[in-house]
């Protein structure tokens, strides 16, 4: 039995939570405003669902602890997991008053839920704030820029490859001294975010396994062998360079790279 709901809500309170992530773009004043309206939600377990495509955004949020899901259906039913929010990672921005999105926590987690009104009230107040949150928002929009390039470009071993390469420079998720990685979703969560069966995520680890860039030592522990090996294959060879570094690419994986 779980000693608390799957869901605990709480006041934000600054001698046990750490800053809100947004707090580096505020003046003291209003990040005392920020914390005051800051709801502290924290998850106990995974698949517990936060915000859903087509409801009405009353809240936007940030990410303290944990990794969560970002989604979509198609008419289908077909899931398409869009990213990973890590900690600092802003989610939930409304488009004509509706989240356009699906949220869901991957594991345990904590997020600071905080009023979309009184956000935009804040940004009138300070266009400096309105100005740093567009910024960071541009960012996000950039992310999701190379993600469809990722996708449409790439293959499932590049891919792959990527993703282990953006989750190493989270220290939640890798340890350096060791370099062993913890991945933070399942093999379902991960074919969907590679746009692919789990099968075939699998003959992928499987190959980068057999080329000496990682190895698996459980199903959720990998050992990292080769980071410039992994930064090569996600390149690929660039149109019309030399043949040399085509060459230094594997040979078993060149032909998946024309």
């Amino acid at each position: 039995m779980n000693r608390w709901p799957e869901i605990r809500a709480r006041s934000f309170d600054g001698s046990i939570d750490r800053p809100v992530a947004l707090e580096n773009l505020l003046s003291r004043k209003e990040q005392e405003q920020l914390r005051s309206i800051a709801t502290v939600l924290e998850f106990n377990r995974g698949k517990t669902p936060i915000f859903s495509d087509g409801e009405e955004a009353r809240f936007v949020y940030l990410v303290d602890e944990g990794v969560i899901r970002i989604s979509r259906c198609a008419e289908s039913g077909q899931r398409q997991i869009l990213a990973f929010s890590v900690p600092g990672d802003l989610m939930g921005l409304p488009d004509g008053g509706r989240y356009v999105n699906s949220a869901e926590t991957v594991s345990a987690a904590r997020i600071y839920r905080l009023p979309w009104q009184r956000m935009q009230q804040m940004m009138l107040a300070d266009p400096q704030f309105q100005l740093n949150l567009l910024m960071k928002v541009v960012h996000d929009f950039r992310q999701a820029q190379m993600r469809i390039m990722t996708l449409g470009q790439q293959n499932i071993y590049q891919r792959l490859a990527s993703f282990i390469l953006d989750f190493l420079g989270i220290p939640e998720f890798y340890d350096e001294k060791r370099s062993l990685l913890k991945l933070p979703v399942n093999r379902f969560d991960l074919a969907d975010y590679l746009g692919t069966a789990p099968e075939s995520a699998a003959r992928a680890f499987a190959r980068l396994e057999s080329q000496g860039l990682v190895r698996r030592l459980t199903s959720r522990t990998i050992e990292i062998l080769d980071i410039d090996g992994l930064q090569l294959l996600r390149r690929g060879p660039r149109r019309g360079h030399s043949a040399e570094t085509h060459d230094r690419i594997p040979p078993s994986l060149q032909e998946h790279n024309a």
